[in-house]
């Protein structure tokens, strides 16, 4: 079985890109619906074919359309739509003119971004962003005091697999989207990545690491897999 891409009709009318990837060391078919493109991943053995491969897939149509039906709607940014902002549903709200976006807090909190109509999108995101890379820095300028290490630079990234990452040179990359999250999940995936700079593994050494910088790490981290698809369907289109 080789790599292969292909548009597949569903029984509902809808159609999905679907992604054939063989797995050495695989030892059968598994399908996954990834939130962020909404495609469908086959992976399986090298040595089944691709006609094997579509076959599962065919027979597998009611629980592909299930998990369509399950994700949450893309969460465009427009005028008056509630997003995920430090996980509370947030209103955006824009206004005429220029200036830097403000977050008004409290029992219906709002998200004020100054802009016209056609760049209100842009702005919004740009905005998002912004906060992200500021409550990132704030994070890791804390964390870094208790683990007595600093990572060589923090950026913000429109990442599709994961949440962080870490490089052996101390660089650490993060998802804007991750502004979404409780500021405690938010501050999880920080200390996680920091972590890495004295472990470049999840060994026991690592999550020692991480039980030091963010004792209570459990329940953000759970939340994070509870609630990824949401949270990846921020400014989706």
């Amino acid at each position: 079985m080789a790599e292969h891409s292909t548009r597949l009709a569903l029984p509902s009318g809808r159609s999905l890109e679907v992604h054939i990837t063989p797995r050495r060391g695989a030892k059968r078919l598994s399908l996954r619906m990834d939130p962020i493109s909404r495609c469908l991943k086959v992976s399986g053995p090298v040595r089944l074919s691709q006609r094997q491969a579509m076959a599962f897939v065919q027979d597998n149509l009611g629980w592909i359309d299930a998990r369509l039906d399950a994700l949450p709607p893309p969460a465009t940014f427009l005028e008056g739509r509630l997003i995920l902002f430090r996980g509370r549903p947030t209103r955006l709200v824009r206004i005429e003119g220029r200036g830097a976006a403000s977050f008004q807090d409290g029992c219906d909190p709002v998200l004020v971004i100054a802009s016209s109509s056609a760049r209100f999108a842009a702005r919004t995101l740009a905005a998002l962003k912004g906060f992200a890379q500021s409550d990132a820095l704030d994070y890791a300028d804390r964390l870094a005091v208790k683990l007595g290490r600093r990572p060589t630079s923090i950026r913000l990234g429109d990442m599709r697999t994961r949440w962080g990452s870490c490089t052996s040179q101390g660089d650490i990359r993060l998802s804007w989207r991750l502004i979404g999250a409780p500021p405690k999940v938010f501050e999880y995936v920080v200390a996680h990545e920091l972590a890495h700079l004295c472990e470049l593994n999840h060994s026991p050494a690592f999550w020692a690491h991480v039980s030091r910088l963010m004792p209570d790490w459990k329940p953000a981290r759970a939340w994070l897999k509870a609630e990824a698809a949401s949270l990846q369907a921020l400014g989706q289109s």
